[in-house]
């Protein structure tokens, strides 16, 4: 995209886009490889019950405010030369998906890497201009099966308390659920992705069967990191709730070696 328009050399689009911001990280290295600015967005489709940042799930609320992506652009060009790049985060940013890629063309032209930081339930098809501009996704798996309506996609429990009971009827559909594995699958061979995150939490979800269905995928790609994250309750709407539901270490480590028995080299474990 030509950065030749009379509004200080950008393009107007950058003028007239907006998104909805919930704050701005100006340096980081932990949202990516290398010091990186980190723009996180509201809105998420989703409601994990786990969520360290529940503030951002709403689509709009009076902390977040709308800003054009040429403010964002300028905030990014402050914090040059000492940042090799930009990670867009939330909430879930893929939703944004049409207005980050002027964005992202721009910043490119900067000589920044752009990244996601992605929950992967996403459409794939809809994605193609973005994923074209993005230059690593920060994958997060979520787990598998119906224990997701529960633990991710239970939009009426506004309030994030964990339940007694699973939400039992599917009201998922079975490729919905199973989406972010798929969007997985066919990122890995465009070589983007940079990590791939797994939250331990008990309960929900059984990480053994989940880890057979990743390992074969990461095993070609042993430059993929896979973290796993002993979930913690720090920062949730209902920590009493979620701190009665973080393994045991001995448990974390056992899932741990076996991810590697399966082929998973790369991984790191945090407690």
């Amino acid at each position: 995209m030509p950065l030749d328009d009379t509004k200080c050399g950008l393009p107007t689009a950058l003028y007239d886009i907006t998104l909805p911001l919930h704050r701005i990280i100006p340096f980081s290295n932990v949202e990516g490889a290398g010091n990186r600015i980190s723009l996180f967005l509201q809105g998420c489709k989703l409601n994990c019950l786990y969520c360290h940042n529940p503030e951002t799930i709403a689509r709009y609320t009076p902390d977040s405010k709308p800003v054009s992506l040429a403010y964002l652009y300028q905030q990014v060009q402050a914090s040059m030369p000492f940042i090799r790049g930009v990670t867009v985060s939330g909430g879930e940013p893929t939703i944004h998906h049409r207005k980050l890629v002027p964005l992202f063309h721009a910043l490119r032209q900067l000589g920044l890497t752009c990244y996601l930081d992605s929950s992967g339930f996403f459409e794939f098809e809809a994605m193609q201009e973005l994923i074209q501009v993005t230059d690593k996704f920060l994958f997060d798996l979520k787990g598998s099966g119906l224990g997701l309506q529960t633990l991710c996609f239970d939009r009426r429990n506004q309030s994030g308390k964990v339940p007694d009971r699973l939400i039992e009827a599917q009201r998922i559909k079975h490729v919905n659920l199973e989406r972010n594995l798929e969007n997985l699958r066919r990122l890995l061979p465009l070589g983007k992705i940079e990590e791939v995150r797994l939250v331990l939490i008990n309960g929900f979800f059984d990480p053994y069967q989940l880890v057979d269905k990743v390992a074969p995928l990461l095993a070609p790609h042993p430059e993929v990191l896979f973290k796993l994250i002993r979930v913690h309750a720090k920062g949730t709407r209902d920590p009493q709730g979620i701190g009665a539901l973080v393994p045991e270490v001995a448990d974390v480590d056992k899932l741990a070696n076996y991810a590697e028995s399966q082929g998973i080299k790369n991984r790191l474990t945090i407690y």
